[in-house]
C-alpha cells in the first residue's frame, strides 16, 4: 500500500488545473498495472477522444470499466514487447490531425480546455494505443492462416445468415473470398489476442480500484 501511496501522490500532484477552469477534473488512481498508474482523468480523457468504440447504450460505469480494462492491456502488451515495436512519431502526429478533423475544430477545442490540456497532450494516449496495436500486429498478423473450409464456413454460418436478416441477397462465396478471408482472420487473431492478454495478466502485478470510476 505504500507504493500505491506514492503513485496516488504522484497522479494527484499532475497535471494541475487551474480553478479558473470551467470545468474540475476529479482525479483518482483507478488502476495500478506493473507500478504504472491509470487514473480517472486518464479514462474520461480516451472516453471524450473517442479513441475506443464503446457501447453507447452501456452505463458511464460499465463504459469506463471497458475503457480502463483497454488501458490495463496496453499497458501489459507494452511492458512485455516495448523495444519490439518502436513508434513512428510522424504517424502519431498524422492520427492526431485526424483525430481532431473528425471532431471539428471547435469541438475538438471545446474537449480540450475542459482537462486543461493541449492537443500534444493527446500525444502519448495515441502513441500508446497504436504502440499496441503495432505490436500485436507484428505478433500475429502473420502467423494466423486462414483455410477455404474456414470461408465456407464463415459465409453459411455467419454472413448468409447476416444478409437474410437484413433483407438483402446474399451474394456468391466466390466474389468474397477475399473480403471473408480478411474476416475469418480477424476474428481468429482476436481470439488469440484475447487469450495471450489473458495470460499477459496473469503475470502481471494489477491492482484495479472500480470506486474511482464513479466520480
Amino acid at each position: 500500500m505504500a507504493v500505491l501511496a506514492s503513485l496516488m501522490a504522484a497522479a494527484l500532484a499532475g497535471p494541475s488545473y487551474s480553478a479558473a477552469r470551467p470545468v474540475q477534473i476529479v482525479n483518482c488512481v483507478a488502476a495500478v498495472v506493473n507500478t504504472q498508474i491509470i487514473t480517472l482523468a486518464d479514462v474520461k480523457l480516451i472516453e471524450a477522444f473517442g479513441l475506443f468504440d464503446t457501447d453507447t447504450a452501456a452505463s458511464p460505469e460499465d463504459r469506463r470499466r471497458f475503457l480502463l480494462d483497454k488501458l490495463i492491456d496496453q499497458k501489459i502488451v507494452i511492458d512485455i514487447a516495448r523495444e519490439r515495436a518502436p513508434m513512428d512519431r510522424a504517424k502519431v502526429e498524422e492520427e492526431l490531425s485526424r483525430l481532431l478533423a473528425g471532431l471539428g475544430r471547435e469541438e475538438a477545442k471545446r474537449r480540450l480546455e475542459a482537462f486543461g490540456l493541449d492537443a500534444a497532450d493527446l500525444m502519448p494516449y495515441l502513441e500508446e494505443k497504436m504502440l499496441c496495436q503495432t505490436i500485436i500486429a507484428n505478433r500475429f498478423g502473420r502467423s494466423v492462416s486462414v483455410s477455404l473450409p474456414e470461408i465456407e464456413n464463415y459465409y453459411a454460418e455467419t454472413y448468409v445468415p447476416a444478409q437474410k436478416k437484413s433483407g438483402l441477397n446474399p451474394r456468391p462465396l466466390i466474389e468474397l473470398l477475399s473480403v471473408l478471408e480478411a474476416e475469418v482472420k480477424k476474428v481468429k487473431v482476436d481470439r488469440q489476442v484475447a487469450l495471450w492478454i489473458k495470460n499477459l495478466r496473469q503475470q502481471a502485478e494489477i491492482e484495479v480500484h472500480l470506486d474511482c470510476l464513479k466520480y
